[in-house]
C-alpha cells in the first residue's frame, strides 16, 4: 500500500493508512479536473462575448478560425490516457482484476485510440475542416 504522507488525512485519523483505492480516486479526480479546466478554457474562447461586452477585442471572423474541435479531441485523449493509467494500476492487482476495471482500462485505451484516429484521419472522413473546426454544410436545404 502506498502512503501519501501525514497531510492526507485529518489529524484524528492520522494512524489510518491510505488505501490504494483512495489514492486512485484522488488521482483520477485530479486528472479529470485538469481535463475539465482545459475544456472550459477551450469553450471560453469558442463562444465569443456579445459585442457590448467584448469591446475592442478579437473579431468574430478570427474566433471562427481557431481549432476548437481538434483541441477538444486532444483534451479528451489526454483524459482517457490519464484515467486509463489509473485504472490499469488497479486492474494489474489480483484483488482488483474484475470486469469493471477491465472496462476502465480497455475502454479508455479504445477511446484514446479512436481520438488519435480522428485527429490523423482525412478531413473529408472526419468532418473536421483544415482549421480544426467541424465543417459546415454550405448547401442550402
Amino acid at each position: 500500500m502506498a502512503d501519501v504522507g501525514p497531510g492526507f488525512r485529518p489529524p484524528v485519523e492520522r494512524n489510518i493508512r491510505t488505501t490504494d483505492l483512495e489514492i486512485y480516486n484522488i488521482r483520477t479526480d485530479a486528472w479529470g479536473l485538469i481535463t475539465i479546466a482545459i475544456m472550459l478554457i477551450l469553450v471560453s474562447g469558442a463562444v465569443p462575448l456579445p459585442p457590448i461586452l467584448a469591446g475592442a477585442g478579437e473579431k468574430r471572423e478570427t474566433l471562427a478560425k481557431k481549432p476548437y474541435a481538434r483541441a477538444a479531441i486532444a483534451a479528451d485523449i489526454f483524459h482517457h490516457i490519464t484515467t486509463g493509467i489509473g485504472a490499469f494500476q488497479h486492474y494489474a492487482k489480483e484483488t482488483h482484476y474484475n470486469a469493471s476495471m477491465g472496462v476502465g482500462v480497455w475502454g479508455c485505451a479504445g477511446l484514446a485510440l479512436l481520438g488519435v484516429a480522428t485527429l490523423v484521419a482525412p478531413p473529408a472522413l472526419t468532418g473536421l475542416g483544415a482549421e480544426g473546426q467541424a465543417s459546415k454544410n454550405k448547401k442550402a436545404a
